[in-house]
């Protein structure tokens, strides 16, 4: 349980700071590519969704037990 909580709170944090450095790319000048910032909004994504997953299957997998006995 702690490790898909854990990996869905990373995910929220890539995806919330890639966001806001997406937003600051156009008003700095450096004028700095926006694909890092992409592919660190997908990877936060991905991490939120393999956490919610595991959340899923422990839970799933205590109700089972619970009903077991």
């Amino acid at each position: 349980m702690f490790v898909g909580r854990t990996l869905y709170l990373l995910g929220m944090a890539f995806v919330f700071f890639s966001v806001v450095v997406m937003i600051m790319v156009p008003f700095s000048n450096g004028g700095g590519g926006i694909t890092l910032p992409i592919f660190a909004l997908l990877n936060g994504f991905i991490a939120m969704g393999v956490g919610d997953i595991v959340i899923d299957l422990n839970y799933r997998k205590k109700v089972e037990t619970m009903h077991k006995e």
